[in-house]
């Protein structure tokens, strides 16, 4: 039982460092999601977010320009990172119930 609860902790504190890694990251990456918008032929692209009960679209240039390729880019890279959060923290959930019904 000692070392069930010994390894119970190692995941823990494994899960609760990775869970700080996340959002650590996630704070470094763009919110909302790439706007694609058609005005007379041009396609212009917006970054669109909110700001308390607010939606800013924020210009970001036309088709072609490299900025928005790596916006793209952070932006799914901050969904992928966003599913593992969640992931961690219901995982974090489960450890801490299973490690308190082994301590009773």
């Amino acid at each position: 039982m000692e070392t069930l609860n010994g390894i119970l902790t190692e995941e823990l504190n494994r899960l609760k460092s990775l869970k700080k890694s996340y959002e650590h990251n996630l704070c470094k990456l763009p919110k909302g999601c790439l706007i694609e918008k058609e005005i007379k032929g041009h396609i212009y692209y917006y970054l669109n977010y909110r700001e308390g009960k607010k939606s800013i679209f924020k210009y970001l240039g036309k088709s072609g320009n490299e900025e928005i390729s790596q916006i793209k880019n952070k932006i799914e890279e901050r969904r992928k990172l966003k599913r593992l959060h969640i992931q961690t923290k219901k995982n974090i959930t489960k450890i801490e119930k299973m490690s308190h019904e082994k301590k009773k």
